[in-house]
């Protein structure tokens, strides 16, 4: 893989450069729909699987909800509304769901981290060393969501979530 050519192709997007001739949005939608779709077939089915912990279901299927929530959070940055999918598709014929709303969206994002925040199997952190140092963590759930907030005040001409951001980061300081 070219690093340096990956940069560059999604710097069009900063740079202002992308068309729609040149495939950068395309690939940009699909890139964070598979978050969404691999989020939904986890949330969906990991009750299924046998002989797993419920408490490592549980957690699991918490960071599912955040990738989930990233790949919103990026879909919505770019396209300010997108089609929600909250449960997996088998078929995906039957995707042809209309375009939500960029504050359904944004609301759909804040459920899914605040889900992970609430999920008492989901760490706050984990320590530097740690085998499952990079997981998702409590911690990381409260700084998107905060970051989540801070976006819906700005697009959303509300004030109110530039305090419920400050609260979610003043959260990551107890941890």
């Amino acid at each position: 893989m070219d690093t340096d050519r990956n940069w560059y192709e999604n710097q069009k997007v900063c740079y202002g450069d992308g068309t729609p001739s040149s495939g950068t949005f395309s690939s940009m939608f699909k890139y964070y729909y598979t978050f969404v779709f691999r989020s939904n077939d986890v949330i969906s089915h990991i009750d299924q699987v046998p002989d797993m912990d419920p408490e490592e279901k549980a957690r699991l299927k918490a960071e599912a909800k955040f990738l989930r929530a990233y790949g919103y959070f990026n879909l919505n940055v770019l396209w300010r509304g997108v089609p929600l999918y909250l449960e997996y598709i088998e078929d995906a014929g039957t995707a042809n769901k209309p375009r939500s709303s960029e504050a359904d969206v944004w609301q759909a994002i804040i459920n899914d981290l605040t889900d992970c925040i609430n999920e008492e199997n989901l760490p706050d952190r984990y320590a530097a060393g740690d085998g499952n140092y990079g997981r998702v963590t409590k911690g990381a759930a409260y700084a998107y969501r905060g970051h989540a907030h801070q976006f819906m005040a700005s697009r959303l001409n509300d004030t109110k979530y530039y305090e419920l951001a400050l609260s979610d980061f003043e959260q990551i300081e107890k941890l």
